[in-house]
């Protein structure tokens, strides 16, 4: 009969598999966490920099990471959603290059392909603003047509699928632009192999579990958008142990390497994107901590039932609230604040605001007042 465990102790494993081990390199916190997502939308700062100052990264060490031309750590791919991942990981995503291959085998952009190519060939390294037609075709529709896939220039569509294809890699970015070469050109030597799809599935389902801790079938699915099928087989070849958490339905399992002791320092108390890995899977999320929270960015303004922005709050290894953050002329603005008092002293919900504007170099200007859980509207 599997193992139980109290809902207090997977709280404190999942916290534990995430937050705790603390370091100074962005290395050492991307291999670790096999993938951090990226998003464009910057009301604090970009998902990727959050997740990394969430762990204590310090702010210009993160900046200069992300940014390392030489001697690359990282490249974009699909994982989640669209990812930095490891270097070393490359190998591993094989079996995802495989699948956008056989997806999308027809010749239709070949003559912008070739194109493509022939340019990294004689530049090395390109942007969207090689291309002689840009990324998009602006006098198609009017207003602001953002990066909608019906605009893209042929160029454009090609260069993204020589990315999913392997063939092409980004290791970084000049601004908000993909900085493209070809892949035997961007990925280290020792990393520029293919791996069979047993191989990839075991790496992803082994990294999964090691950032959750304890996780059910579909949470280590989800990490990087497994197949619950794929994933359960995998985890019983491994022979990895399954557990029974209080209050949770289904299959469950328990990371091996897990050391189940009391982590001292618990008391920190941080803001984190719901772009987190701590909180990709709302479901996950509420099965945890009692919230079921979601970021309200794509809901209008009148509709809107928290803020634009929303940060949960972790104080050691509860949730006891979230705030909703936007940078506005040097200021870092509370636009909304939910807090349960009695989970956690309110002293850490300006703690952790506090340290939101350390982040951006900014003052903390209060707009709305602090609302309690009675109602926990999502």
């Amino acid at each position: 009969m599997p193992e139980s465990l109290r809902l207090a102790d997977a709280r404190r494993i999942a916290i534990a598999a995430q937050l705790r081990p603390k370091a100074s390199r962005y290395k050492t916190v991307l291999d670790r966490l096999g993938c951090i997502q990226l998003d464009t939308i910057s009301a604090v700062r970009r998902a990727h920099e959050l997740t990394l100052l969430a762990r204590d990264l310090d702010v210009e060490e993160s900046a200069r990471s992300l940014d390392r031309r030489r001697a690359p750590v990282a490249f974009e791919y699909w994982a989640h959603a669209m990812s930095l991942l490891p270097v070393s990981a490359w190998p591993y995503l094989a079996r995802r290059r495989r699948s956008w291959r056989d997806r999308y085998a027809d010749d239709s952009l070949a003559v912008a392909e070739a194109e493509v190519k022939a340019l990294l060939a004689d530049r090395g390294a390109i942007t969207v603003s090689d291309f002689p037609s840009g990324a998009m075709h602006r006098d198609r529709g009017t207003g602001n047509i953002g990066d909608s896939w019906n605009f893209r220039t042929d160029h454009k569509h090609a260069v993204e699928r020589l990315l999913w294809f392997g063939e092409v890699a980004c290791t970084h970015r000049i601004g908000f632009k993909r900085v493209y070469q070809l892949a035997e050109n961007a990925i280290p030597a020792e990393h520029f192999w293919d791996a069979d799809d047993e191989a990839c599935l075991r790496y992803m389902v082994t990294t999964a579990l090691r950032n959750l801790g304890v996780g059910t079938s579909k949470d280590i699915a989800d990490y990087f958008r497994l197949k619950i099928a794929d994933t359960e087989r995998v985890l019983r070849e491994l022979e990895i142990e399954q557990v029974a958490v209080e209050g949770w339905k289904g299959r469950t399992w328990i990371d091996p390497q897990l050391r189940r002791t009391r982590l001292t320092g618990a008391e920190r108390a941080v803001a984190v994107s719901m772009f987190d890995q701590l909180v990709w899977l709302r479901e996950r999320m509420e099965r945890l901590w009692g919230h079921g929270w979601k970021i309200e960015i794509y809901v209008p303004e009148p509709l809107r039932t928290f803020g634009y922005y929303c940060l949960p709050i972790f104080v050691g290894d509860d949730l006891p609230g979230r705030v909703a953050l936007r940078r506005n002329n040097g200021d870092l603005v509370v636009e909304a604040a939910q807090w349960d008092d009695a989970r956690a002293d309110r002293e850490h919900l300006h703690a952790a605001v506090q340290r939101a504007a350390s982040w951006v170099n900014a003052e903390v200007r209060w707009k709305a007042e602090v609302r309690g859980t009675t109602e926990d509207p999502v």
